[in-house]
């Protein structure tokens, strides 16, 4: 079920980016890179604080975690895991709103077929990247149900563990940091 969900999403990413266009996408896509910049860069100040807001939540016997965890110290990887994802959500944000009143360029007629296309494919490349991270911050949340439909998924699993560059790096970021 799960897969069908990431296909579709995957989709819905192409077809965003199709009436966005080359240009609008190129903005989102470049507010996208600095949205991972700036949480990376921040994440790790802000996860110490989040422990006074956030409480940990139980392990429950069936979670695996299987995904992306071997033998990993797992509080401080969540606590990690919700401040990036936080940093990364409000700069995106901003960012989208930012980018989107920068439409006009898109506009030219001269442009418009290649805008297109163009669009859909950054546009795809932006919602892969974005489900993989929200799949990676799933695979941390210790709920038997979210780790039910994460194992079961063969696209999920696919996209955790081979996406290029991103599946390494992330696991470093997060994860590794801890056994240091």
């Amino acid at each position: 079920m799960l897969d069908l969900i990431l296909v579709g999403i995957l989709i819905f990413g192409f077809l965003i980016g199709l009436r966005r266009g080359f240009i609008l996408q190129l903005i989102h896509m470049v507010g996208f890179i600095i949205s991972l910049i700036i949480a990376y860069k921040y994440y790790e100040d802000l996860a110490p604080l989040l422990k006074l807001w956030i409480p940990y939540p139980d392990l429950s016997s069936n979670a695996t975690f299987k995904m992306v965890l071997d033998g990993i110290s797992f509080d401080d990887a969540f606590y990690r895991v919700i401040a990036f994802a936080i940093i990364f959500f409000a700069v995106r944000i901003i960012l989208g709103i930012i980018g989107s009143a920068l439409d006009i360029v898109a506009s030219l007629p001269v442009i418009k077929f290649v805008n297109i296309w163009a669009g859909g494919i950054l546009g795809l490349i932006e919602m892969y990247l974005l489900i993989f991270i929200l799949l990676y911050i799933a695979a941390l949340i210790p709920m038997g149900m979210i780790q039910t439909a994460l194992n079961d998924s063969t696209i999920a699993e696919v996209i955790l563990k081979n996406t290029p560059y991103f599946s390494a790096e992330v696991k470093k970021w997060w994860l590794d940091y801890i056994q240091q």
